[in-house]
């Protein structure tokens, strides 16, 4: 008898537990085959990566739903991007970072705080500057449209800062400055000014380059006494730094000295200057035309950052232009709006005379400005520029590194610092000199060089942990190695000088780049929770965990989140988890200030993230405590929140019934509807249902 229903037991179970498990499964979809993964040797001195732990996941188990209890999707349904583990790379990094600073000038636009707004553009782009991800030739990276959709968010948003701020800070950019000028409809002159302008036309200064008093340089003029006054002074000062070089660069080409100046209006003298045109350094070159002139740049250094080296490329940049049109004006007009373009529109106007010729605005004001700042420079003191603290000149020892350095052990060997170091060298990206050059030229402070010689031999070679060196086997792509890593695919061609289409061989090796402070932790040991019906994505994640520890899909979070299958997730990034078939607690998830008005911060918080959750903004926060514009919150760190003490932090919760609606919850507990966004985090009132329960503050 026993033997009987063991046999009926053994013929029956699959009978039963088939379309329970055909319910859950697709039995057409197979498990993604294991990746060949390539093996990896540290580079010299250099510790191990911790890799990710390895998980084994039987192929038919079936995973229970937390939030429902319902079974969902196995392992053996997910494809490649599911399990690969979020992208977190020092680029996804800046680039939320930068991202960012622009939502926070974005919200100061919105309160009209345009002096705030302008420095968090500022920041935004510096930060975009010290990436400048090649965006611009196909196929594009998703490092790439990210890096696009960014840029082109500041730009639609910073004009409208320019457009409305009366004067303009010392730290604004070149670029910005004249974008400014030109957006504005008109200068007026007044009589004394146009009069004492026009006396001083007749005094006898002396040029070596073209330079007149016109209507449109008269304007310039008033310009950079007015409302580009602090900006100017600033360039003004750090003009005696570079110009000595300049000119010693110039007199080689035979470029006329006074063109010296064009480094004032393309940069402010400035090596790290970033514009919106992506171009880069103390002389602008975009990446395509810095090429043409011998400027190089990888994951370890951007040479049109180096002061030296564009100085002679933009020697020579000027001298081809200038053989090219035969006019100064017609030169510096190429120089900033292309070649190409000038010349069509002489073809097309039938005149080489720049005065006449109608250009896009930007480079009809571009060499009025030049003559305007060449005048100013020759006397500052005649315009009302005093008082100026000008900066040294720029001297320095130059060393050469035959290995990879840590700056840190540099600047400790020879009695110096980092920052000074970077200073030196702002062509270098990252801590370290480049790892694939025989012999860098490396500067530090003059009269440091004996003390490196000294202690170079002992200096050992990085030990950074950031990059890792992996040798490529067969069947391995750039992708897979990527994901291997949880790097960027853009991390790994920079870092390795290849262009996209670049093919990689069997045997030889790459360098991989990976953070300092990666955290592989296992996700069966992570806590995961929801800010609202959000996640922040965090290093070692993947979308099947994620989805997995939500009781969905990674399907579900693809939709929500507007994600194709190939897309990958990065760290950093906000996830909408939740859909309106989960019931809701907003009140639950969201943090409140304590009864004093207090907010404890959170990792990961910002203050544009705190402001928007309060129903406040930015600057009210900073007001009410104490902070500075470059102050950093952290931690731990307890915030004052405007409003919230007078409401004593007392709150109830409301359970929303079948019938209401938001406006008539506010109506009822005499608040706003943003109040009660803001409280419970919600950003889109049509995903709470009936059942869901709502945070509302109601006052002492």
């Amino acid at each position: 008898m026993k033997q009987k229903r063991k046999f009926l037991i053994a013929v029956l179970s699959p009978v039963i537990l088939s379309p329970l498990f055909n319910s859950c499964t697709n039995p057409n979809l197979k498990r993604p085959a294991d990746e060949s993964v390539g093996s990896t040797e540290p580079m010299e001195h250099q510790a191990d990566i911790k890799q990710p732990e390895s998980r084994e996941t039987d192929n038919g188990r079936i995973y229970l739903d937390r939030l429902t209890d319902k079974p969902s999707m196995t392992l053996s349904e997910a494809n490649e991007n599911d399990i690969s583990v979020a992208v977190d790379d020092y680029i996804w990094r800046q680039l939320n970072l930068a991202h960012e600073y622009y939502l926070m000038g974005v919200l100061a636009n919105s309160e009209t705080i345009w002096d705030e707004a302008q420095y968090y553009f500022e920041k935004s782009l510096e930060i975009l500057g010290d990436l400048d991800i090649n965006a611009e030739t196909e196929p594009i990276s998703p490092e790439g449209a990210k890096y696009n959709q960014i840029l082109s968010e500041i730009i639609a948003n910073y004009k409208i800062t320019l457009v409305s701020l009366g004067h303009l800070p010392s730290d604004v950019s070149a670029d910005a400055l004249i974008s400014r000028f030109s957006e504005m409809n008109h200068i007026v002159i007044d009589s004394t000014e146009l009069s004492r302008l026009e006396k001083y036309a007749e005094e006898k200064v002396t040029y070596n380059v073209p330079v007149i008093m016109n209507e449109r340089v008269k304007k310039s003029i008033l310009y950079y006494q007015t409302v580009a006054r602090d900006a100017f002074v600033r360039y003004l000062s750090r003009s005696t730094k570079y110009i000595p070089m300049i000119e010693k660069i110039f007199k080689e080409y035979g470029i006329p000295t006074d063109m010296k100046y064009l480094a004032l209006v393309e940069s402010g003298f400035n090596p790290k200057a970033y514009s919106w045109a992506r171009a880069m350094g103390l002389w602008q070159f975009i990446a395509s035309t810095g090429r043409m002139y011998d400027l190089h740049r990888n994951w370890w250094y951007d040479e049109r950052r180096d002061p030296v080296k564009s100085t002679h490329a933009a020697a020579r940049f000027l001298k081809d232009l200038y053989e090219k049109f035969g006019s100064w004006e017609l030169a510096m007009a190429a120089y900033n709006g292309g070649p190409g373009r000038v010349s069509r529109t002489i073809k097309k106007q039938k005149t080489k005379d720049f005065w006449k010729m109608r250009l896009r605005k930007q480079t009809e004001d571009y060499v009025p400005f030049f003559m305007a700042a060449t005048i100013i420079c020759k006397n500052p003191q005649k315009f009302g520029f005093t008082d100026i603290e000008y900066e040294p000149e720029w001297t320095y020892d130059e060393v050469i590194v035959k290995k990879c350095l840590d700056l840190n052990v540099v600047a400790k060997a020879i009695g110096s610092s980092v920052r000074e170091l970077r200073a030196y060298n702002p062509e270098l990206l990252r801590q370290f000199t480049p790892p694939k050059i025989k012999e860098y030229t490396l500067r530090i402070p003059k009269g440091k060089k004996q003390k490196f010689l000294a202690a170079y031999d002992n200096m050992p070679s990085s030990k950074q942990t950031s990059w890792v060196k992996h040798k490529i086997r067969r069947g391995e792509t750039v992708s897979t190695i990527a994901r291997k890593y949880g790097v960027s695919q853009y991390a790994i061609f920079s870092a390795n000088n290849l262009g996209r289409r670049s093919k990689i061989y069997a045997g030889k090796s790459l360098v991989v780049p990976v953070p300092n402070n990666r955290s592989y932790s296992s996700s069966r040991k992570r806590n995961y929770e929801l800010e609202g019906s959000v996640y922040n994505v965090r290093s070692g994640d993947n979308v099947w965990e994620i989805a997995k520890a939500f009781g969905t899909t990674p399907e579900k979070i693809r939709k929500l989140n507007d994600l194709d299958r190939k897309s990958r997730i990065y760290v950093g990034q906000k996830l909408i988890i939740r859909d309106n078939e989960y019931q809701k607690s907003y009140a639950s998830t969201e943090v409140s200030v304590d009864k004093a008005g207090n907010y404890k911060v959170r990792r990961g918080d910002s203050l544009w993230e705190i402001a928007k959750r309060y129903n406040t903004s930015v600057s009210a926060l900073r007001k009410l405590n104490g902070l500075g514009r470059r102050s950093y919150i952290y931690p731990g760190q307890k915030l004052k929140v405007p409003g919230m003490a007078s409401q004593g932090a007392d709150y109830q919760i409301y359970t929303i019934k079948r019938g209401d609606t938001v406006s008539e919850i506010a109506a009822r507990f005499n608040t706003t509807v943003s109040n009660i966004k803001s409280w419970n985090n919600i950003r889109n009132l049509k995903r709470i249902q009936p059942g869901d329960k709502l945070r509302i503050y109601t006052r002492n």
